[in-house]
C-alpha cells in the first residue's frame, strides 16, 4: 500500500491546488480565443459571444458586433464553450497556390502576349477573424522576354466575408514589392476557401495583375487564377 502513495505522489497528474491557482489549468490566449460565453435564458434561448457587463442586466456582444441586454432574473445560466465554427484567430497558416497567368506586354522588344504556369507560395497570420495579412513569393511567365521566369516578392491581405464558416468567400489584394526585374505591381479579386477541418483548406482564387518592370522597361496588364493549398497551425 505504501509503494502505490507513494507513487501517486510523485506522478506528474497530480496537481497541487496551490499550483492549479498559480495557473496550471488556465488556457493559452491563442486557445482563449476559441470559446464563447454562452447565456441560456428561461425560454431556452442560447445566445453565444463575449459578455461585456454583467449585473442586474448582462450584455453580451454577438458574432455580429450588435450587443443584446438579458434582465438576470431571465438567465438560467453562463457558461464558456469551445466555439463551433472554425476559428483562425492567432494561428499561421501556409499557402500554395499553382496557377495559370497571362498578360499583354508593352515593351520596346518581345511586347505582346504572354502566358504560361505560374506558382505562389505564402505564409500568413491572422490576427482577427475578417482581416489576414501574409508575405508572398511568385513565380510568374510574364516577363519582358518570352519564356522568362520572373521571381517576385509582395506583401497581401485577405479579407474573409464569413470567416467562421467552412465555405468562405474572400477578396485577396497582393502588392509586389520587388522582383528579379524590378517588379511592382498589384494583384487583386476574389476567392473562395473550403476548411476541410481545422487545419487544412483548399480554394480558388482569381483576379487582374498589373505589373511595371525595367531591365528593359515593360508595363504588363492580364489575368491570374490558381488552386489553392493551405494549413494552418
Amino acid at each position: 500500500m505504501l509503494p502505490v502513495l507513494a507513487l501517486l505522489a510523485s506522478s506528474p497528474i497530480l496537481v497541487s491546488r496551490a499550483e492549479a491557482k498559480d495557473g496550471a489549468f488556465q488556457l493559452s490566449p491563442r486557445v482563449n480565443r476559441r470559446y464563447q460565453d454562452v447565456i441560456v435564458t428561461v425560454s431556452g434561448t442560447r445566445w453565444r459571444g463575449k459578455i461585456t457587463a454583467r449585473g442586474d442586466i448582462y450584455k453580451i456582444r454577438l458574432a455580429d458586433q450588435s450587443e443584446i441586454a438579458i434582465p438576470k432574473e431571465e438567465i438560467v445560466s453562463v457558461t464558456r464553450e469551445l466555439d463551433p465554427g472554425l476559428l483562425h484567430n492567432g494561428q499561421w497558416c501556409a499557402r500554395f497556390t499553382p496557377g495559370f497567368e497571362a498578360a499583354f506586354v508593352i515593351a520596346d522588344t518581345d511586347g505582346g502576349p504572354q502566358y504560361g504556369l505560374y506558382g505562389e507560395f505564402a505564409i500568413a497570420h491572422n490576427f482577427g477573424g475578417s482581416f489576414e495579412p501574409e508575405l508572398t513569393l511568385t513565380v510568374t511567365p510574364v516577363g519582358p522576354k518570352d519564356g522568362a521566369v520572373t521571381a517576385e516578392v509582395g506583401l497581401g491581405i485577405r479579407y474573409y466575408l464569413q470567416p467562421t464558416s467552412k465555405w468562405k468567400a474572400y477578396t485577396n489584394t497582393q502588392v509586389i514589392l520587388y522582383g528579379t526585374r524590378g517588379d511592382l505591381g498589384l494583384r487583386t479579386g476574389p476567392g473562395f476557401m473550403w476548411d476541410l477541418s481545422p487545419g487544412f483548406g483548399i480554394g480558388t482564387n482569381q483576379g487582374v495583375t498589373l505589373l511595371i518592370q525595367d531591365n528593359p522597361d515593360a508595363v504588363a496588364v492580364g489575368y491570374h487564377a490558381g488552386l489553392t493549398l493551405q494549413g494552418r497551425f
